[in-house]
């Protein structure tokens, strides 16, 4: 039972990081601003995600520092979501579903979620790491299933 669980944690984590990290190669030629810097903060916040992953797989030392680091730049990140995708601006580039600004108090209360999310969450140990992400990356997916093309 736990190695199915570990299994199915671990798969849930692989597909979290290719959304995430998909985002890295978007940017070039994008033209309008605002989308350019929704594009940056989605980035940013994949890229704090990925370190926790990292730590977590033991691809890098558990650092509880860094960690405190990285989970303070998800909650400002997190809270940060609501000013960019305020304009309902596009690009051809954009992975953002128009959706988005028809259900804008939805989208913001997803975004809340991760924040509070973020906020309660506590990792001061090793073991912290995989229930934490468990938690942020559902926060990430939930918007992202909606929002995200």
């Amino acid at each position: 039972m736990i190695k199915k669980h570990q299994t199915k944690s671990m798969s849930f984590l692989v597909i979290l990081f290719l959304l995430l990290g998909s985002v890295l190669f978007a940017h070039s030629g994008v033209k309008d601003i605002n989308v350019l810097n929704r594009m940056k903060l989605m980035s940013s916040m994949s890229e704090h995600v990925k370190i926790l992953g990292q730590m977590m797989k033991k691809q890098t030392s558990f650092d509880e520092k860094r960690v405190t680091e990285t989970l303070n730049k998800i909650l400002s990140l997190s809270e940060d979501t609501h000013s960019v995708f305020k304009v309902n601006a596009t690009d051809p580039k954009s992975e953002a579903k128009s959706i988005i600004w028809r259900n804008f108090d939805d989208f913001i209360e997803l975004s809340n979620q991760l924040s509070d999310t973020v906020k309660s969450t506590s990792i001061s140990k090793y073991e912290d790491l995989r229930p934490a992400m468990m938690k942020i990356g559902a926060g990430c997916k939930a918007c992202h299933r909606k929002y995200r093309e």
